[in-house]
């Protein structure tokens, strides 16, 4: 069954333990992803801010993105 913004909860769900793995291997130190789909939105923050600890990452923590090879990444990662 799919939520009124056409997610599959169950697919939805896959997200947050691919992102963690990301963290976990030290790809990053940490992440927030967003999707938005027919004005649902669905946010997961994982890690910190820095490598080695910091401040956990939120929903609002601002990056800085040095190429838009990134956002292009988490998307492959996701849709693989």
């Amino acid at each position: 069954m799919l939520s009124k913004g056409g997610w599959s909860p169950a697919r939805l769900g896959r997200m947050r333990p691919a992102l963690a793995g990301e963290v976990e291997r030290g790809q990053v130190p940490g992440l927030v992803a967003l999707v938005c789909r027919r004005g649902e939105v669905h946010v997961e923050a994982i890690g910190t801010t820095t490598v080695g600890g910091g401040s956990p990452v939120r929903r609002d923590t601002i990056f800085r993105v040095a190429s838009m090879a990134k956002p292009v990444r988490a998307y492959h990662l996701l849709g693989s």
